[in-house]
């Protein structure tokens, strides 16, 4: 097994992120890219025949054939953002061995690949896509983070104008780290990240507990960094770090997916969205090896759902 360096795991433990450079060769993400375009192509075909578009933008490339159709229709956004694509080749990256060696480092040797995995294409323009100051992790105890944010908040916002994190409510919590992995060069015109590091270090301990009704400091002396990428690279993320995306001015999508990993013996964080084990020394029949058996998880909680009438 390979995983970070003692130099990067240093870093992760220190500043709460490390870019690893050419994890992937870009050959290795053509299938994900191709999926995606083949599903962009099904949304352009259905909405054309329903003639919720006026073409179905045959001459137009994954960098901007899905900004043409949300132009005609923005509900087509929903349709693939987020967790709804999942396919063999989008399966093959989340169950990837060097991103699952990185991980058993960091969660030990029982790994569950979250099904909060979000596929990204950001927008030109587009606010739902610009995301504020955060963090990524949400808890059932209810961890509240409030930020004062560059990006986001109008100008009569009273939030806007400030640094960056106010004060945070923490409830306990996991490690669990997070991958976030463009399928296009990134920079700051079409909206890469920013990090602040050594951020996460202001929150809890991975088993403690703070009083709900204490707060936090300003992080006013910590400095972003911003954090250009080729296709290939990916950046490994603390669940605690605050990080932005700020407004794509390009003509193109920025495309990325972002995937997250927690210890397998743990309890999962999202039963609507079903993830699956990916590697495990103590139930190595319950490891989830192809697409097919991760799909059968999610069609079996999605009928659940479905007769049950329960809403979670």
């Amino acid at each position: 097994m390979s995983g970070l360096t003692a130099d990067q795991r240093s870093q992760y433990d220190d500043k709460g992120y490390v870019l690893l450079e050419a994890i992937f060769q870009p050959q290795e993400l053509k299938g994900l890219i191709d999926e995606i375009n083949n599903s962009v192509d099904q949304i352009a075909k259905s909405y054309y025949a329903n003639e919720s578009i006026r073409s179905k933008y045959e001459d137009h490339g994954f960098d901007t054939r899905l900004m043409k159709i949300i132009e005609d229709a923005p509900d087509a956004y929903d349709a693939l953002v987020g967790s709804v694509l999942m396919g063999p080749e989008l399966f093959k990256i989340l169950s990837h061995s060097r991103l699952i060696d990185i991980v058993e480092g960091i969660v030990g040797p029982e790994v569950h690949c979250e099904g909060r995995h979000r596929l990204r294409p950001k927008l030109p323009n587009y606010g739902v896509a610009d995301f504020r100051w955060h963090e990524d992790t949400a808890y059932a105890a209810k961890r509240i983070t409030y930020v004062q944010q560059q990006y986001g908040l109008g100008d009569e916002d009273p939030r806007a104008g400030g640094r960056f994190m106010s004060r945070i409510v923490a409830a306990p919590q996991m490690a669990e780290p997070n991958f976030w992995i463009p399928l296009v060069p990134v920079n700051e015109e079409n909206g890469c990240l920013h990090v602040l590091p050594g951020g996460h270090k202001h929150t809890p301990p991975y088993e403690n507990q703070w009083e709900p009704n204490k707060f936090l400091p300003e992080l006013d002396y910590l400095e972003p960094v911003v954090i250009p990428m080729k296709v290939g690279d990916a950046l490994l993320m603390h669940q605690h770090v605050p990080h932005v995306s700020p407004p794509n001015q390009s003509n193109g999508v920025r495309w990325s997916v972002d995937i997250r990993y927690q210890d397998g013996t743990r309890p999962v964080k999202s039963i609507r969205e079903p993830g699956f084990l990916a590697r495990s020394q103590e139930r190595p029949q319950d490891v989830v090896t192809d697409h097919q058996g991760y799909q059968q998880i999610r069609n079996a909680v999605a009928e659940f759902r479905e007769k049950s009438g329960i809403r979670f």
